[in-house]
C-alpha cells in the first residue's frame, strides 16, 4: 500500500478547512494534520468535537451534510515529533502568517513545499526578507488565488457558499530573477490539480500575478469601503457616486503596482487584465449583484474588534508607494480611516 503523503494546514478556518476536505475526498488523499493555536484549542477540537467537522453546501443543498475527521496538532505537542513538514497549506490572515510560522520552522527545510492562500499582497517578500533571506535555505513557496466562498458558523461547521477556483503559481526563490527558476511540479499541487470540486488551475508566475491583483484591487476597494460605511454589500449601490470612489482606488492601486513590479509589464496580457475601466465594471458587478446580501470579511473583522488585514491591502500599496517616492493619497486615506472605524469601534465596546 502506498503511504498518504502528509499535509498540514496552518490556518483552520474557513478556507484551510474547504481545501483540506476536498483533499479529503481524493480517492489517494493525503494525510492530513490541522495545526491548531494552542494545546487548548487541539484538546476542544478533539474531546469536544472528536476531531471533527461538518461541511454544508449552499450550492448543492440537496447533498447531504459532509463530515471529516482529521488529526490535530499545536506548536507545544508538534516539538516532541521528529518529522519534517514536507507540505505546509498557509490560509491564515495575512498579518499572522509570520508569526505563526516561526513556530514550526525547524521542522521545515528547503526541499518543503508551502502554498500560501490569502488575500493580499506582501507577504512572500516579507518571509523571504524577515524568515529565509539565504536564498538557499527557501523552501518551495507556492501562491493560491482562491475563488471559492465559505463561511463559519462556529462550532466547527462550514458552508460552501459559492462556486470558483483555485489558482496555483510557484514563487521564484529569487523574486528579482523570476525566469531563472525551473519549475518542478510537487505531488500536492498534483492532488490540489486531482480535486475536481476545487477546480485548481495552475498557472506560470507572472499570469498568476495578474489574477492576484485582480482579486487585490476587489478587495482593497470593496472591503475597505464596506468597512467604514459598516453596510452588506447591496447597501453600496444607494450611492451614486460609488463608481467614481471605487475607479480611483483601482486606479492608484494599479499605477502603483505597475510602476514598482517590473514582472507585470512582461506579461502581453497585463494592459487588458488590468484594465482600469474594466475591473471598476468587475469589481461593482461581483459585490453589488454576485454577492449582494454578503457581509465583507474585512467588515466582520472590524465589527467583532479583531485585527483587519488593512496593512496587507491599501495599505501595503502605501508603503510600497512611500518606498519608491510616489504618491498614494485615496489608499491613504481608506485605510486611515479604517483604522479610525476599527479604533471607535474598540472604544465603544470598552464603554459597554
Amino acid at each position: 500500500m502506498i503511504k498518504p503523503i502528509p499535509v498540514h494546514i496552518l490556518g483552520a478556518g474557513s478556507i484551510g478547512i474547504f481545501i483540506a476536505s476536498k483533499l479529503s475526498n481524493l480517492k489517494t488523499s493525503p494525510s492530513i494534520t490541522l495545526l491548531l493555536r494552542n494545546l487548548s484549542k487541539v484538546e476542544n477540537f478533539q474531546s469536544v468535537y472528536n476531531s471533527t467537522i461538518q461541511l454544508k453546501s449552499k450550492i448543492t443543498p440537496q447533498v447531504d451534510i459532509q463530515k471529516f475527521k482529521f488529526n490535530s496538532s499545536c506548536p507545544e505537542s508538534f516539538i516532541s515529533s521528529p518529522s519534517i513538514i514536507e507540505n505546509l497549506i498557509i490560509t491564515t490572515k495575512t498579518y499572522q502568517t509570520e508569526e505563526a510560522l516561526q513556530k514550526y520552522l525547524p521542522f521545515i527545510k528547503p526541499s518543503s513545499n508551502i502554498i500560501l492562500v490569502q488575500n493580499g499582497l506582501g507577504v512572500p517578500q516579507k518571509l523571504y526578507e524577515n524568515i529565509w533571506p539565504n536564498l538557499q535555505e527557501r523552501p518551495n513557496l507556492f501562491q493560491g488565488v482562491i475563488g471559492h466562498g465559505i463561511n463559519t458558523q462556529g462550532g466547527w461547521i462550514f458552508t460552501h457558499t459559492g462556486l470558483g477556483d483555485l489558482k496555483i503559481s510557484k514563487i521564484p526563490k529569487d523574486l528579482n530573477n523570476p525566469d531563472k527558476e525551473s519549475v518542478q511540479k510537487p505531488e500536492i499541487v498534483e492532488l490540489l490539480e486531482n480535486c475536481k470540486e476545487l477546480d485548481t488551475i495552475c498557472f506560470e508566475y507572472s499570469d498568476l500575478l495578474l489574477f492576484q491583483i485582480k482579486k487585490f484591487v476587489a478587495n482593497a476597494s470593496i472591503n475597505s469601503i464596506t468597512s467604514i460605511i459598516d453596510c452588506i454589500n447591496y447597501e453600496l449601490r444607494s450611492y451614486e457616486g460609488l463608481q467614481g470612489l471605487v475607479y480611483d482606488t483601482i486606479s492608484e492601486i494599479i499605477d502603483i503596482l505597475v510602476t514598482t513590479t517590473p514582472i507585470i509589464k512582461k506579461n502581453p496580457q497585463w494592459k487588458t487584465i488590468l484594465d482600469k475601466q474594466e475591473l471598476t465594471k468587475f469589481v461593482l458587478y461581483y459585490a453589488t449583484e454576485v454577492h449582494a446580501n454578503s457581509s465583507t470579511s474585512m467588515r466582520q473583522d472590524v465589527l467583532n474588534n479583531r485585527i483587519t488585514e488593512i496593512d496587507y491591502l491599501n495599505g501595503y500599496i502605501v508603503k510600497l508607494a512611500e518606498e519608491n517616492g510616489l504618491k498614494a493619497d485615496v489608499n491613504k486615506t481608506i485605510t486611515n480611516l479604517v483604522k479610525l472605524r476599527s479604533s471607535v469601534n474598540r472604544s465603544r465596546a470598552k464603554l459597554i
